[in-house]
C-alpha cells in the first residue's frame, strides 16, 4: 500500500511542477512569444507594377499576377495568391468617377448571400475613399469574409485604387487585418 502512496505523491508533485512551469512560462512571456510569432512575424516585399506607377508592400509569400487594359472600366486587375497567410484578392485601378455608386453596383450585382455588409469613408495620408467590410454564404454553403479598399488621389482624376482581400471564414481574420492595413498604408500611386 504504501508503494501506491508514494507513486500518487510523486504523480501529483510532478502535475505542480508542469503547472508551476507552464505558470511562470505565460508570466515571463515565453508562451506568448510562441503563440504570437506567426502574426508579428509577417515578412514584407515591395511590389512595383510594371505599366502603372504603383508600388505596394506585399507579404513574401504572395503571389501575384499582373493584367492590363486599354479600353473599358478598369485599367489593372492584379490577382493575389497567399496559401502562407491563407488570402486570396486583388490590386485594381479602376476609371469610375464615383467608387461609392461602385460600391453600391458590386453589391446589387453579386452572386453572393451577405450576411453582413458596412462602408464608411477613410481619409490616408494622400487618398480618400471607402474601406467595405463584409461576410457572406456561398451557394454550395461554405463562408467567405472580405476587406476592400477604394482609394483615390485626393482631388481625384475619376480613377480610383482598389485593394481586396478575401478568406474562407465567417469573420475576417484580425491577422489578415493587420496585412490589409500594412497594404494600405505603403501604397504608393502617382
Amino acid at each position: 500500500m504504501r508503494r501506491k502512496e508514494r507513486s500518487i505523491t510523486v504523480l501529483v508533485t510532478v502535475g505542480l511542477l508542469v503547472v508551476l512551469l507552464y505558470a511562470l512560462a505565460a508570466k515571463t512571456g515565453v508562451i506568448a512569444a510562441v503563440s504570437s510569432k506567426d502574426s508579428s512575424q509577417v515578412k514584407y516585399k515591395n511590389y512595383r507594377y510594371q505599366d502603372v506607377s504603383l508600388t505596394v508592400s506585399l507579404p513574401e509569400a504572395t503571389e501575384v499576377t499582373e493584367d492590363y487594359y486599354s479600353s473599358g472600366e478598369m485599367v489593372l486587375n492584379s490577382q493575389l495568391c497567399d496559401d502562407v497567410h491563407k488570402y486570396h484578392g486583388y490590386i485594381q485601378i479602376w476609371r469610375v468617377d464615383d467608387p461609392e455608386e461602385f460600391i453600391k453596383r458590386s453589391k446589387l450585382n453579386s452572386t453572393f448571400r451577405f450576411t453582413s455588409f458596412e462602408h464608411k469613408k477613410i481619409t490616408l495620408d494622400s487618398y480618400q475613399g471607402f474601406t467595405v467590410s463584409w461576410s457572406a454564404q456561398l451557394q454550395d454553403g461554405d463562408h467567405i469574409a472580405g476587406r476592400d479598399y477604394l482609394l483615390q488621389k485626393k482631388g481625384g482624376d475619376g480613377e480610383f485604387l482598389r485593394i481586396s482581400l478575401t478568406a474562407k471564414e465567417k469573420v475576417f481574420p484580425e491577422k489578415l487585418g493587420k496585412i490589409a492595413d500594412t497594404m494600405v498604408s505603403s501604397v504608393v500611386w502617382k
